[in-house]
């Protein structure tokens, strides 16, 4: 299942999509995430100035849920495991 969340991941699906493709519940997929960020095969990060000031642009952006959202990467450790070069 690890692995299948990672390849999720990796294709740029967001949190709830994997728990959706994947069957689970969303709580079960931020899990599974901590875990592979425990172990190394992520990597989390907060949004770049570029990403922020893209989000600062938008008209919805005062109202927005979503102002401070992580972002996960694969390290390389996790292409390794994926085989993504």
């Amino acid at each position: 299942m690890m692995k299948d969340v990672l390849l999720k991941i990796s294709e740029g699906k967001t949190i709830a999509e994997i728990a959706e493709e994947l069957n689970m519940e969303y709580s079960a997929a931020i899990g599974i995430i901590e875990h592979l960020v425990k172990l190394g095969y992520l990597e989390e990060r907060k949004r770049s100035d570029e990403e922020s000031k893209i989000c600062k642009s938008c008209p919805l952006y005062k109202v927005c849920s979503k102002k401070e959202f992580k972002v996960y990467y694969l390290t390389e450790k996790g292409r390794k495991l994926l085989r993504i070069d």
